[in-house]
C-alpha cells in the first residue's frame, strides 16, 4: 500500500521550516509497515534554467528531516536552484528498488548522438516544420532528461533528474552537485545514468527563425 503524495513545503515558505515539516508529517503518518519514504524535490537551477528534480529515499523516519534539510540547502546553495516544492510519499515496500540507472556517461552520449539522426529524419517531414523549411537549414533542439542514480551511506538512494537542451551544462551541474553530495556525506558515489525520454515522446514545440537558419525546439 502507498500513501498519497504530500507537499510539506512550498516556495514562499520559510527555509528554516523545511526539516519541522517533513518530521511533523512522518511522525504523523509513519506506519509499522512502512518500509520506505520517498523525499522529492522539485526545482530550477537559476542561471542556464535547467530542471532539476531530486528523489531521496530513505527507511529510517528518524533521518527523514535532517536528510531533506541537508539536501534542500545543497540545492538551494550548490545548485543555485530555486525550490518550487517538497513532497513526500511513504510505501510499504522498497520503492527505490525500481529506479536503477546503470548506464556509463559514454553510453549516454553515444545515444545522444545516434538520436540527432534519427530526430532529424523524423521531425523534418513534421507539417510544422515542413510549412517553414524550405530552402532554410534546419536544427533540431531536443529537450534532454538525464536520470542519474546515486549511492547513498545515509539513505537507500538518491536519484536526479536533470532537464535541459544542452548536455554540457546538464553535465556540469551535475558534477558540481554531486561532488557536494559527496563532500557533506550525502552520497558515495554515481552509480550510473539513463535517459528519461525517447525519440517517440518528443513532441515540436516553438520554432525560432535565426537569418536563414529554423531553429526547432523538440519538448
Amino acid at each position: 500500500m502507498t500513501s498519497k503524495v504530500a507537499t510539506v513545503w512550498g516556495w514562499g515558505d520559510r527555509f528554516e521550516d523545511v526539516r519541522t515539516n517533513c518530521e511533523k508529517y512522518v511522525n504523523k503518518r509513519w506506519k509499522e509497515t512502512t518500509k520506505e519514504c520517498l523525499v522529492y524535490f522539485s526545482g530550477r537551477e537559476r542561471d542556464e534554467g535547467i530542471g532539476l528534480d531530486i528523489a531521496v529515499y530513505v527507511s529510517d523516519k528518524r533521518k527523514v528531516g535532517d536528510l531533506t534539510e541537508r539536501m534542500f540547502n545543497s540545492m538551494v546553495f550548490t545548485g543555485n536552484a530555486k525550490v518550487y516544492s517538497i513532497s513526500i510519499q511513504l510505501f510499504e515496500d522498497i520503492f527505490s528498488s525500481n529506479e536503477v540507472y546503470r548506464r556509463s556517461m559514454e553510453e549516454i552520449e553515444k545515444e545522444l548522438e545516434e538520436r540527432e539522426k534519427i530526430i532529424a529524419g523524423r521531425f523534418i517531414n513534421d507539417p510544422k516544420v515542413k510549412q517553414v523549411a524550405e530552402g532554410r537549414k534546419v536544427t533540431f533542439i531536443p529537450q534532454i532528461n538525464l536520470m542519474c542514480e546515486i549511492e547513498s551511506g545515509c539513505s537507500n538512494k538518491i536519484v536526479m533528474e536533470l532537464i535541459h537542451e544542452d548536455f554540457d551544462k546538464i553535465k556540469k551541474l551535475l558534477s558540481n552537485l554531486s561532488e557536494e553530495l559527496i563532500d557533506k556525506g550525502l552520497a558515495k558515489r554515481i552509480s550510473g545514468y539513463e535517459l528519461g525520454r525517447s525519440v517517440d515522446e518528443l513532441k515540436v514545440g516553438d520554432i525560432d527563425f535565426w537569418d536563414d537558419e529554423v531553429l526547432v525546439w523538440l519538448f
